[in-house]
């Protein structure tokens, strides 16, 4: 019953450090046009938890994709189209042991963030052969044509009032995921997207520990996984040496970063992986 306890503070406390974590990742500079918003808004939320000595199977996907012209006729992008896509899936397995689980996530079509998770989990074996895995996968995707900002009224107000008189054409796909197979554990993870605010964002982490908490070590292994990818068209008047045309867009820039961090054995592990576009203004 002490140890129970014990776990059941631990999770706590490990809620207590998720709403504290800070996303401090250096922002990509890049811009990129928000999807627009739907004329009705449609909202999911949920909260689970789980206390549980034996098996535990908890899985969830979340797709959400929005565009200023038609999702059934792209590709190929249309003339002035905006399409803004979220993708996330998530995984938990326990085959035996003490677990004690929180879940709190909420999609919004309308609001921002269009898409927030948090999972916190503490896990013990036991003296059982028992383990804890824990995926995580969350993506987005920002694909446009250029357009005139004054043709733009209905879906980038932020941008229709400001001297910029084209904005150019751009592809860009962010992802990050973190995976866990251990038998001791005390983790909370984090997974933020917007499309539909400026500026757009993907968000994610995980900080994992013992399960006794801070200056406890888990043991089993974790990887955390960031990617970026942008490509941006040539602007008239501005950027890349003024030398583009955006109505026949040249490539004007490439970006990609991959990174991957793992451990295997007893560790303690905290990543942050942060990815922001915005449109650059005057």
């Amino acid at each position: 019953m002490k140890k129970a306890a014990r776990m059941v503070d631990a999770v706590i406390v490990a809620i207590a450090m998720a709403l504290m974590i800070t996303f401090c990742g250096a922002p990509v500079p890049v811009a990129s046009r928000q999807a627009c918003t739907t004329p009705e808004t449609q909202s999911v939320k949920t909260e689970v938890l789980i206390s549980c000595r034996g098996m535990v199977s908890e899985t969830e996907k979340v797709n959400f994709e929005s565009s200023n012209e038609d999702l059934t006729n792209s590709p190929p992008l249309q003339d002035r189209e905006i399409i803004g896509r979220i993708g996330y899936r998530g995984s938990l397995k326990v085959t035996n042991g003490e677990t004690r689980f929180v879940k709190d996530m909420g999609v919004d079509t309308g609001g921002s963030p269009n898409f927030d998770v948090m999972k916190s989990v503490g896990y013990n074996h036991a003296d059982t052969i028992g383990s804890l895995s824990l995926d995580e996968d969350a993506g987005m995707s920002i694909v446009s044509n250029c357009c005139a900002t004054e043709e733009e009224v209905l879906c980038l107000c932020p941008c229709a009032c400001v001297a910029i008189p084209n904005l150019f054409a751009r592809c860009e796909d962010a992802k990050a995921s973190s995976r866990m197979v251990v038998t001791d554990v005390l983790a909370t993870t984090r997974s933020e997207v917007r499309i539909t605010d400026s500026p757009v964002s993907l968000r994610c982490g995980v900080t994992a520990t013992g399960s006794g908490g801070a200056d406890t070590l888990a043991h089993g292994s974790i990887a955390a996984q960031f990617s970026a990818y942008a490509l941006e068209g040539s602007t008239e008047n501005s950027g890349h040496c003024a030398c583009g045309n955006v109505s026949k867009p040249t490539l004007g820039s490439r970006m990609t970063y991959n990174e991957r961090s793992s451990a295997h054995g007893l560790w303690q592990f905290h990543a942050e992986m942060d990815y922001t576009s915005r449109v650059k203004l005057p």
